[in-house]
């Protein structure tokens, strides 16, 4: 069963990363709670996205600027649709524990480097996964501690997998993704969980394609969208129908592990009725040559222009 993961707790319910948060995703039946960490002036870890505290609490100034006490005097702010009581920004250790009396996992990400240390020491025997965009501030937490890692990428990078392997993390974070990210990250065992996934037609469109979980502002959404059995995907209900529908073709799994390649040759970039313009290679046979998906099989790095001289 997929992981459902409030982000900054539960977003769209309370104000981000609070006590508050942390109580409404456990309401919405949440697997983990996605937590930003980072470090007071006097060394303690908590809970805050923005190197400031201008835009979420009614102070200023830089969170490595103010004490946990300082910090504490500060009232959080959320939106104007969420009803809220005073908020205090917590600690991580606050967190960490109301995470474990609710059943709640961690997911914590390290907004600054040099906190490998102390999040070693905090997290140790927890139910939690560390992330970060500072991959190499993963690779060192590895190395000091027995945590489980995963590493944040917002763009999607020519070899995502190879930066989870280099980071020794066991799974990536990703914004952006595509069929073939889910298939290399699982054939090396990585998990592989999308954000920010806030609809249920993408929720189930990357269940379907094979995420491990989901990151969600909307726990109580997505959690609806967990909860059901995985449809295979056909023609009712593909987004990307017409396509080739070959015989004995798994649709769940037909696409290219190369899309989008680009290449002018195999495909053309179109627009949908609303004006949307994305990749179309729905005449392509190239990878549906046996021999061809052979090689690729063999070869996951190869080009399309290594594919095409082998395609005769």
């Amino acid at each position: 069963m997929a992981l459902v993961i409030g982000h900054r707790a539960a977003a769209a319910h309370a104000a981000e990363n609070t006590l508050a948060g942390i109580r409404a995703a456990a309401l919405c039946k949440a697997d983990y709670v996605e937590l930003d960490v980072r470090l007071s002036r006097d060394g303690e870890l908590v809970l805050m996205h923005d190197e400031r505290v201008d835009r979420t609490t009614n102070g200023k100034g830089l969170v490595e600027d103010l004490s946990l006490e300082e910090l504490k005097a500060l009232e959080i702010r959320g939106s104007d649709d969420q009803r809220m009581e005073c908020q205090r920004i917590p600690a991580l250790k606050e967190a960490l524990s109301l995470a474990g009396v609710l059943g709640l996992g961690l997911v914590a990400e390290m907004k600054e480097e040099g906190l490998e240390g102390l999040v070693a020491d905090a997290l140790s025997g927890k139910k939690c996964i560390v992330t970060s965009f500072y991959h190499s501030s993963l690779r060192e937490l590895s190395d000091i501690s027995d945590l489980k890692t995963g590493i944040i990428i917002s763009s999607l990078p020519l070899n995502p997998v190879q930066l989870a392997l280099w980071a020794k993390a066991a799974a990536i974070f990703p914004k952006r993704v595509n069929a073939r990210l889910f298939k290399e990250a699982h054939q090396r065992g990585i998990a592989v969980y999308p954000w920010t996934v806030n609809s249920k037609e993408e929720a189930s469109w990357l269940l379907r394609l094979g995420a491990d979980g989901l990151v969600t502002d909307d726990p109580c959404l997505i959690r609806e969208i967990a909860d059901q059995p995985v449809q295979a995907t056909g023609k009712e209900n593909c987004q990307y129908y017409p396509c080739h529908h070959f015989p004995d073709q798994d649709c769940t799994h037909c696409f290219c592990p190369l899309y989008p390649c680009k290449d002018e040759e195999l495909g053309k970039f179109v627009r949908t009725k609303k004006g949307k313009r994305f990749w179309s290679c729905i005449n392509c046979l190239l990878v549906h040559r046996s021999h061809v998906a052979a090689y690729l099989a063999a070869h996951p790095q190869a080009s399309t222009a290594e594919l095409k001289a082998r395609q005769d």
